[in-house]
C-alpha cells in the first residue's frame, strides 16, 4: 500500500501509476526542465528589419543569394533569409545618363521595330510620361511609377522591369526596361500593353493599336467609351509577368474597371508578341477576349480587384487579386484563385469564376464573398499589441509570391495598421498546400522555418496526444466593417485527445496517419490545411500551430506555445509570491502566480496545510510557536515540468496551547490548581495554575 503521506504529489503519482495498469491515456512521460533551460530557451527576436515597400514584387538573384522587391514610386529593398530586409537605389538609364531623373526616363523608347509576320515593323514612338500627363496640369511622374514586376529574361541575357505609368482616368501604360544587372540602371525599351485611347486627347493613333490589329479610319466603336471605359476595359496598370510550365511567357495586368486581363509575350523581346491574334468574345462590358487586350480573366463591370500576381505550385496556376482600397480604412483584402491552364479559367473553393458579369460589392460586410480569403485584418496574436495598441495588420494587399529554390513558398505583401496612421511595412508569410490542392497562409510571419509542403505531405509531425490542447484560433471571416478599422481577434477552443472539438466552437478534429494535413470542423463547417511547427513573432518560442481553409474560402488560424516553451513562458514571466525563510502571519496569494495559458498546469503542495493551505490561506490553529512550512510549486506541461520547494516560517499563536501568562507573581488575583481548589501563600509552587478560567504558568 501507497504511504500516503511520503510524497506531496502522491495523488498525481498514483493517477500516472492507474494510466500505466489500466491503460488509460495519459501525457507523456514529463522531462524535469531546470530554471537555467528554461532562461536559455527562447529569447526576444531582434532579427528582423522591416521596410516600407508599397506593392512589392519579389524575384530571387542566384548569384548573390539574394531575394529583392521591387514597388511602386521607386522603392526598392533586398535580404538573404526573408526576415531582415535593406533598402537600396535602382536608378534609371537614357541613352546619356545612367542615373537619369524620373521625368527622363520614360519619354524614349529605345526598341523602335519589332517583328510580325516575319516582317519588320516600327513601334510608335512612345513617350509614356507625356500620355499619363495630357489632361492634367498638375500632374507628376514621381508619384506615378506603379507596381513593377521585375524578371529574368534567360533569351534576352537581361532583368526585365515592367513598370505601370499610371494617368488619369485610365490613360496608362504598361512600359518595359531593362538592365543587365538585377539592381540597374533600368533602361526604357518600348510600351508592352497601353489603355485610355477614347477620345481626340488620347488618339490611338498615339499607341500600338493599329500595329496590333490593323489599320483603322476610325476608332473601333468598341473603345469609343469615353468615360464608361473602365466598365469594359482595363487600367493598365499593376504587371506580373511569368513563364508557365510550357516556357510561355505571359502577362497578366488590369486594375478594377474592367477587369484584370493576360497577353502573351515573345520571349526575344520581352514586348507583346505581335503574332499572337485574339479573336473577340462577348460584347459591350461582357466581352472576354479583346483583339488588343488579349483575355480577360477575372472582374470587371466595375467590380474591385487590382494587383493581379500568378504563380505555379504543385499542379496549379494560383491567381492572387486584390479587392478594395489600399488605405488603412479601405478593406484591402487579397483573394485567391486557381486553373490547371496558365490563362484559365481561374475559379474559388466553391467553384466560383474569378470573372464579374455585373457589378457587385466585393469585400467589407454583406458583400460577395468570391474568391479564397488567404488572410485579413486581425491583433491580439501571439505577441502582437504586446507593448502598445495599434499593432494589428488591416488592408493587407497587392501581393507577391515566389516558389523558391529551397523548397517553400513565400507570401510578400505589404500592410497598414489599426494606429489610425496610414504607415505600411512588408510582411512575409510561408504558404502551404493543402491536401486538396489549396493554399493557406502560416500563421505568424516566416521566422526561418525550416518545413516545406514535402515534409508535410510525408511526416506527421506531431502525434495527436502533442496536438491535444487549447488553443487560440483566429477566424478570417468575410464580414468585416473595415471602415472602422475592424480587426478580428482570437477566440479559446481546445482539440480534445478524443477528436474533438470544444470552447468558442464545437466539433471534431483529425490528422491524417503520416501526414501533417488536418481536417477540423467548427459547428457545420469544415476546414482542410496543414498543422505545423513555427516560430512566433518577436520571440523565438516554438508553436504547434495550424492553418486551414473552408470550402466556402475562409482561412482559420490556430496555436499553442510547444509544451517546453509554454513552461518556460511561464517560468520567465512569473513572480512567485512567496521567499525561502519568509515568515508568514496572514493568507498570501498563491493562486497569482499563474499567468493564464491553459496548457500549463501550476499546483502548490504545502507539507501543513491546516497551517498554509494550497491556495495560500494562513491559520496558526494548533502552532505553539512559529513552525517552518515546505510550499512546493510543480508546474507542468505536456512531457515536461518545473519543481522547486519554498521553506517558510508560519507565525505560532501565544494562545495556541490555552496559556495566557508566565510569570512568577501569584497574587495578582486568585489562583485555583487545576481541580479548582484554591492555592495562596505557602500553598504556591511553581507549576501549572487557572486564573479567570485560563491556565498560567507560575516559575
Amino acid at each position: 500500500m501507497l504511504n500516503k503521506s511520503s510524497h506531496p504529489f502522491t495523488k498525481v503519482a498514483t493517477l500516472l501509476l492507474a494510466a500505466t495498469l489500466y491503460g488509460i491515456p495519459a501525457a507523456q512521460a514529463q522531462t524535469q526542465l531546470t530554471t537555467n533551460q528554461a532562461r536559455s530557451l527562447y529569447k526576444n527576436d531582434t532579427n528582423k528589419r522591416y521596410v516600407s515597400v508599397h506593392d512589392p514584387s519579389v524575384v530571387y538573384e542566384p548569384q548573390s543569394k539574394r531575394y529583392y522587391i521591387f514597388g511602386s514610386h521607386h522603392a526598392c529593398a533586398w535580404t538573404t533569409n526573408m526576415r531582415s530586409w535593406t533598402t537600396f537605389n535602382s536608378p534609371w538609364a537614357t541613352a546619356t545618363s545612367q542615373n537619369a531623373p524620373n521625368n527622363q526616363a520614360f519619354t524614349t523608347p529605345q526598341v523602335t521595330t519589332v517583328k510580325k509576320d516575319g516582317q519588320e515593323v516600327s513601334l510608335p514612338k512612345f513617350n509614356a510620361m507625356e500620355w499619363a500627363a495630357r489632361t492634367d496640369a498638375g500632374y507628376r511622374i514621381d508619384g506615378n511609377m506603379w507596381a513593377p514586376d521585375v524578371i529574368w529574361n534567360p533569351t534576352m541575357q537581361k532583368w526585365c522591369q515592367y513598370l505601370s505609368i499610371n494617368g488619369d482616368a485610365w490613360h496608362s501604360s504598361i512600359i518595359l526596361l531593362t538592365a543587365d544587372k538585377i539592381t540597374g540602371p533600368y533602361r526604357y525599351q518600348a510600351p508592352v500593353v497601353i489603355s485610355g485611347f477614347y477620345d481626340n486627347a488620347h488618339s490611338y493613333k498615339d499607341t500600338d493599336l493599329e500595329l496590333v490589329i490593323g489599320t483603322q479610319s476610325s476608332l473601333p466603336s468598341r473603345y469609343n467609351t469615353g468615360d464608361k471605359w473602365g466598365n469594359r476595359f482595363p487600367n493598365n496598370i499593376d504587371p506580373c509577368v511569368f513563364y508557365d510550365e510550357e516556357g510561355q511567357l505571359w502577362l497578366v495586368y488590369g486594375s478594377w474597371s474592367g477587369g484584370i486581363w493576360m497577353l502573351e509575350l515573345d520571349e526575344t523581346t520581352g514586348l507583346r508578341d505581335y503574332d499572337v491574334k485574339y479573336t473577340q468574345v462577348g460584347s459591350g462590358d461582357d466581352i472576354t477576349t479583346d483583339p488588343y487586350f488579349g483575355k480577360k480573366i477575372a472582374g470587371g463591370h466595375y467590380v474591385s480587384g487590382e494587383a493581379p500576381y500568378i504563380e505555379y505550385i504543385g499542379g496549379y496556376y494560383y491567381l492572387f487579386v486584390t479587392y478594395g482600397f489600399l488605405d488603412s480604412t479601405g478593406g484591402y483584402v487579397m483573394r485567391l484563385f486557381r486553373s490547371t491552364k496558365p490563362n484559365g479559367p481561374y475559379v474559388d473553393a466553391s467553384g466560383r469564376n474569378a470573372i464579374f458579369t455585373g457589378y457587385v460589392m466585393n469585400y467589407g460586410k454583406n458583400a460577395d464573398n468570391r474568391g479564397v480569403k488567404l488572410l485579413g485584418a486581425y491583433d491580439k496574436w501571439g505577441f502582437m499589441s504586446e507593448s502598445r495598441s495599434g499593432e494589428g495588420e488591416l488592408s493587407q494587399g497587392h501581393n507577391s509570391v515566389i516558389a523558391a529554390d529551397d523548397g517553400r513558398t513565400y507570401l510578400v505583401y505589404h500592410t497598414r495598421f489599426n494606429d489610425g496612421s496610414e504607415g505600411h511595412q512588408v510582411r512575409v508569410h510561408q504558404l502551404f498546400q493543402t491536401k486538396n490542392g489549396w493554399l493557406v497562409a502560416s500563421p505568424f510571419e516566416y521566422n526561418g522555418d525550416t518545413l516545406t509542403d514535402t515534409s508535410v505531405a510525408q511526416r506527421q509531425l506531431f502525434a495527436n496526444d502533442e496536438i491535444a490542447g487549447t488553443y487560440q484560433l483566429l477566424v478570417h471571416k468575410y464580414d468585416i466593417d473595415y471602415k472602422n478599422r475592424e480587426v478580428v481577434t482570437p477566440v479559446q477552443v481546445a482539440l480534445n485527445a478524443d477528436g474533438t472539438v470544444s470552447g468558442a466552437y464545437n466539433g471534431t478534429w483529425a490528422v491524417e496517419e503520416g501526414t501533417s494535413y488536418v481536417t477540423i470542423r467548427l459547428g457545420s463547417t469544415t476546414y482542410d490545411g496543414v498543422i505545423i511547427e513555427q516560430q512566433m513573432d518577436r520571440r523565438t518560442i516554438k508553436t504547434i500551430a495550424f492553418s486551414a481553409l473552408s470550402r466556402g474560402g475562409i482561412n482559420i488560424w490556430g496555436y499553442k506555445m510547444h509544451p517546453q516553451y509554454a513552461l518556460a513562458w511561464q517560468l520567465n514571466n512569473q513572480t512567485v509570491p512567496v521567499r525561502s525563510m519568509q515568515t508568514v502571519s496572514e493568507d498570501i496569494d498563491l493562486d497569482a502566480i499563474w499567468l493564464g495559458d491553459p496548457n500549463v498546469s501550476v499546483q502548490w503542495m504545502s507539507s501543513h496545510p491546516k497551517n498554509i493551505d494550497e491556495h495560500g490561506h494562513y491559520s496558526a490553529a494548533g502552532l505553539m510557536e512559529d513552525t517552518n512550512v515546505d510550499l512546493t510549486l510543480r508546474i507542468s506541461t505536456t512531457g515536461y515540468y518545473w519543481e522547486q520547494t519554498y521553506t517558510v516560517k508560519a507565525k505560532g499563536d501565544p494562545d495556541a496551547n490555552g496559556i495566557t501568562d508566565i510569570t512568577a507573581d501569584g497574587e495578582a488575583s486568585p489562583l485555583y490548581d487545576l481541580n479548582g481548589r484554591p492555592v495562596s501563600g505557602t500553598q504556591l509552587r511553581k507549576g501549572l495554575y487557572l486564573r479567570n478560567g485560563r491556565k498560567v504558568i507560575i516559575q
